[in-house]
């Protein structure tokens, strides 16, 4: 079996090589085609020539130092059409001429997971401090030589003059697949890791267990596949599926050889019908339940009052324990109901004998007694967010997915913590305008969203950013009914992820990630992997240009060099209107009516964007209390880029506040006789976001000392653009100003951080 694994891996990489792409130019970093985009790269003095007489060099002989040489060698022979040899270094006289892996000499630059490769005219080196180090390297490797151009007939291959030095930026890079809501085949598993492993994640989180399924074969309780695995469809059919014990063996070793740890999530104490439908003595009620055929949240759940649950959950774990050797296992821990622990006799009878408060801490309870175990055994828990109610586990590591309050809260403990907020991680949500696109659980994370997640929180201080092992992708399949939608969702903003899991974060650039991305994208049709051509909405970029003086405008989208057409004068763009180019100079002000054509074919609706013309464009703002994320809009500049915020998309074109006042200072640059300020905001009470109550200016002479110049409450003065959406003006008399403080005042204002309205503002216009 091991030996099928490796050449099942070969052949993966034996597709790779049939394809041929753009030159590699190799003149700056930012230039490099690697994704995800290394630390350091730059020229070295000369490029590398590999013929038949290329040995490959390992220095020492373990089982997976063997495995990358033959995945090399694979590599090479079928790129080039050669046959080089494999070598010990202790068997080999000459080093010239040879491509050497190793995790000797490694320069303390490169640290854990990271490596040094280098090209010279004699040979190419690449080390590591560890095994996993020189897999990473060969990865990359593997993508210069399939970016490259290649001269087969002259049977050699030319590796281009480089030198890079590359770690990985956060130790835990991680994807996650949910097989309960939906099976698929080992044979697909696979495949979703060999994708994992070229873009150098190193976690599968495998969601085993579910109401809906019980995927992973217990011998010690054989209902739990026989009963657990399967459900009766609303159209009659039997639907399900599992992994026999050898099949778990076999997946973990085919990890292993792409330098992947899987970590299992058995769910508990929710998340459960499947496994009481199977042993309904394990629930509160003891009822006969069926694995469930609809998907959500519910009531019947473990019962944490009855021995016989530990002693279940405990064979259990020790049969998780056996098949995978990895450190961690997933507990869950998730949206669990505490309805019939309330009603239940023997709950409450636990809560009562354990001196607890509640039906909270008797989950911690739960939660705390299955980590004893596992922790005795030299196993860590792993557990969503909730697992922080009633208290946390002791050695606990946080998965954060409700947000990221979850996470920072968990750090502030001094947890490890593991982030993956629904708002940027989850891609089963929509990635491109829904209206065309394959139906979805909802939400909106299209590509760019995903690269622009910055995993660490502001909210921590350096030190408790520390206890941010990394992040995931999650993957939960409802409404992914067959292998080809799940690689449609994954990709290619999994990509995206690994680029900000690996990569510094001063390097990022999504228009430079874009680029690159498109060669990629032929990598992944060539290799056979179904993925999002993206989303076709537009988005405006406006810059003040401080040198010609004038405002700039760049529409921006996923498409690469799509072909944009646009109109200033409200009517719609067609195939003859202004084509995009690049950045062009907005001198008074309009509506920009944009839209995508394809081979002269309107491609979806045309966006709309209200640009305003004002004194307050491109000028420096400072925001004096932090903006919320959840409402994507949290950059300062967002008040001052001169576009109106829209009520058909506030999500993303607002500025957000959650129980607090915006105050920020604006430094115009130079004195200007001020007539009026305005701004617009949000009413949508359903939401809990409200109309600001009150707004207050400030002036000063030198940015330093500020004194009030007006105050206006707004109830009963706004103009009311639409039902959700209105605006307020404050007149000024035409004095010369330079420096504004404004404060804009919440409806609810509190110190408690997840309480108190949603205060949304956009455009402070100054006139």
């Amino acid at each position: 079996m091991v030996l099928l694994n490796r050449i099942k891996t070969l052949s993966f990489l034996l597709i790779l090589v049939s394809l041929v792409s753009c030159k590699f130019e190799n003149k700056t970093h930012l230039e490099s085609p690697i994704i995800p985009r290394p630390r350091t790269m730059f020229p070295a003095t000369s490029s590398f020539v590999i013929t038949e007489k290329t040995k490959i060099i390992i220095d020492n002989n373990s089982s997976e130092m063997k495995n990358m040489a033959d995945i090399l060698k694979q590599l090479i022979d079928s790129t080039a059409s050669i046959n080089i040899s494999i070598q010990d270094i202790s068997q080999s006289k000459d080093l010239n001429n040879i491509i050497l892996l190793t995790t000797t000499n490694t320069p303390e630059r490169v640290k854990s997971e990271g490596y040094h490769l280098k090209v010279d005219k004699d040979k190419l080196v690449i080390q590591g401090q560890e095994n996993s180090g020189v897999f990473n390297g060969l990865m990359s490797l593997s993508q210069i030589i399939l970016l490259n151009e290649e001269d087969q007939k002259l049977h050699q291959l030319e590796i281009p003059n480089i030198q890079i030095w590359d770690e990985p930026r956060f130790m835990y890079r991680g994807m996650h697949l949910d097989v309960a809501r939906h099976f698929f085949p080992v044979s697909f598993i696979k495949k979703y890791l060999r994708i994992m492993a070229l873009y150098k994640f190193n976690y599968f989180h495998w969601h085993l267990t579910e109401d809906q399924a019980w995927r992973l074969e217990i011998k010690a309780f054989p209902k739990l596949t026989e009963t657990g695995a399967w459900r009766t469809e609303e159209n009659g059919e039997k639907y399900g599926g599992f992994y026999s014990q050898e099949e778990i063996k076999e997946v973990v070793a085919y990890a292993k050889s792409l330098n992947i740890t899987i970590i299992p999530e058995i769910e508990l104490p929710g998340h459960s019908r499947a496994a009481i439908a199977a042993y309904p003595h394990l629930s509160c009620t003891k009822k006969q339940l069926q694995v469930p055929n609809t998907w959500g949240v519910f009531e019947d759940v473990y019962c944490a009052g009855n021995e016989e649950t530990f002693s279940f959950m405990e064979k259990v774990m020790d049969e998780v324990m056996a098949l995978f050797p990895g450190q961690y296992i997933h507990i869950g821990g998730d949206e669990c109901p505490k309805t019939r622990w309330q009603e239940c006799s023997k709950c409450q009878q636990k809560i009562k004998e354990e001196g607890l408060e509640n039906e909270e801490e008797l989950q911690s309870y739960f939660i705390k007694r299955v980590e004893r175990y596992l922790n005795a055994h030299g196993r860590q828990i792993i557990g969503w967010d909730e697992i922080l109610e009633g208290g946390l586990a002791p050695e606990a590591t946080v998965m954060s997915w409700r947000g990221e309050q979850g996470g920072i809260q968990a750090a502030q403990q001094e947890h490890q913590v593991i982030m993956t907020p629904n708002s940027h991680c989850y891609f089963d949500h929509y990635q491109a305008d829904p209206a065309f696109e394959p139906k979805a659980i909802g939400g909106f994370t299209p590509l760019n969203k995903v690269y622009n997640y910055e995993p660490i929180p502001t909210d921590l201080s350096e030190e408790q950013a520390k206890y941010i092992w990394g992040a995931q992708g999650n993957m939960w399949t409802e409404y992914m009914p067959n292998s080809s939608q799940v690689e449609y969702m994954l990709l290619p903003r999994m990509i995206a992820l690994s680029e900000v899991l690996w990569s510094r974060k001063e390097y990022k650039d999504y228009l430079d990630f874009n680029k690159r991305l498109q060669s990629h994208k032929n990598l992944l049709q060539k290799l056979g992997y179904q993925y999002s051509k993206g989303s076709y909405k537009i988005n405006l970029l406006t810059k003040y240009d401080t040198t010609n003086h004038t405002y700039k405008a760049e529409f921006v989208n996923e498409q690469h060099q799509a072909i944009i057409r646009y109109t200033l004068d409200n009517t719609m763009p067609n195939d003859s209107s202004l084509q995009f180019d690049s950045a062009f100079i907005i001198k008074h002000s309009c509506l920009i009516t944009a839209a995508i054509f394809e081979q002269g074919e309107l491609m979806r609706s045309p966006n709309k964007f209200q640009y305003e013309h004002h004194i307050g464009v491109g000028k420096q703002i400072e925001l004096l209390k932090k903006p919320s994320l959840e409402y994507g809009g949290k950059v300062e500049t967002i008040l001052l880029d001169g576009l109106q915020g829209s009520s058909n998309s506030y999500k993303d074109s607002w500025l957000a506040f959650k129980g607090k006042d915006l105050l920020a200072k604006i430094d115009l640059k130079q004195k200007y006789p001020l007539n009026q300020l305005s701004f617009s905001f949000i009413n949508k009470p359903d939401h809990n976001i409200l109309a600001p109550i009150s707004a207050t200016i400030f002036t000063s002479e030198d940015g330093e000392r500020f004194l009030e110049y007006k105050y206006e409450e707004i109830a009963g003065n706004t103009q009311q653009l639409d039902t959700i959406m209105g605006k307020f003006v404050i007149a000024l008399p035409s004095d010369s100003i330079r420096y504004l403080k404004i404060r804009i005042e919440n409806a609810e204002v509190t110190d408690t951080h997840n309480n108190g309205a949603w205060l949304l503002i956009d455009e402070l216009v100054i006139k």
